[in-house]
């Protein structure tokens, strides 16, 4: 039940930010070698269990090695498509492809995602796990809206994330506080998630449902809804500055269907409500923010 669960809340995170929503994030140079990059840990975890396969009788030893190895590890591949508004803000909608990857040992002690990037589980008891992790921070591109024409890109780079979950079995509390480490001064974003999960037909489907509210610092609120005079002098823009405040309130509900024990279908509905300053920006064509995905996934 606990993988499930896990993997039905990282679903639902993923909607919750739009992660993996539109198909250029994928062509761009930078997520292309991060993708790839994760898919050769993944194939290189995986590399044994394939060398195991073809081990004589003399290697017999040796291959029950690999095989106790490999068996802490679970791995996750799949892939499905999702639907966003262009940037936070925009009232166009696109459509792209989602690739999933995932490699974990021990129930995410240590884990590898494309959605996730690289982390570890730090503390873990009966009821409650908290970690951290090395993520991509997507940005923004100028060219992904005309209407934020003459505002520039936020640039993409790494960030780091402190996570931590209360589990109750039926009911969860989450928090993730991201923090940008690519020295582009785009400052802090803190998610908390409560959700409420229940499952029938003798545990094949999981349904979770909860509300989520974020709050951003000064400088991720200015990087993503402000308009500085620069900005405001090359675009239709008059400058608007922000303060750190909270940035949006929502509601997402995911659902998980296993086939057996190695496929699954996964699909998340998420919507969010700008909020204050983010709300309040120029170029915020509208307040509310839908996002969904769908996926097939094989996990063994």
């Amino acid at each position: 039940m606990l993988r499930r669960c896990s993997t039905l809340s990282n679903m639902s995170s993923s909607v919750a930010t739009g992660a993996g929503v539109k198909m250029s994030y994928f062509l761009q140079s930078k997520p292309v070698r991060f993708v790839l990059f994760t898919s050769f840990i993944s194939l290189g975890l995986m590399s044994p269990a394939i060398a195991d396969g073809q081990t004589t009788a003399s290697n017999t030893e040796s291959g029950s090695f690999v095989d106790a190895a490999l068996s802490d590890w679970n791995f996750t591949i799949g892939a499905g498509a999702g639907f966003g508004p262009d940037y936070e803000g925009s009232d166009d909608y696109g459509v792209g492809a989602m690739p999933i990857l995932e490699a974990s040992w021990r129930d995410d002690t240590f884990f590898v995602s494309v959605d996730r990037g690289i982390g570890a589980t730090l503390l873990r008891s009966e009821h409650f796990s908290g970690g951290v992790s090395l993520n991509y921070d997507w940005g923004r591109d100028e060219d992904d809206n005309s209407a934020l024409k003459g505002l520039g890109d936020v640039e993409a780079g790494l960030a780091g994330s402190a996570f931590a979950e209360i589990d109750l079995g039926m009911y969860a509390l989450g928090l993730d506080v991201t923090q940008d480490l690519s020295g582009e001064d785009k400052g802090l974003l803190a998610n908390f998630s409560a959700e409420y999960r229940h499952s029938f037909f003798d545990e094949r489907l999981w349904i979770s449902a909860g509300p989520t509210v974020s709050w951003a610092s000064e400088d991720y609120m200015q990087s993503y809804f402000g308009v500085d005079s620069k900005q405001a002098s090359r675009s239709r823009y008059n400058q608007h500055d922000v303060d750190a405040g909270f940035k949006d309130v929502g509601f997402n509900v995911g659902a998980m269907y296993s086939f057996d024990e190695n496929w699954a279908m996964t699909g998340s509905l998420g919507y969010a409500r700008l909020l204050g300053d983010a709300a309040d920006s120029p170029f915020v064509e509208s307040e509310n923010q839908v996002f969904g995905g769908l996926a097939i996934t094989y996990h063994f």
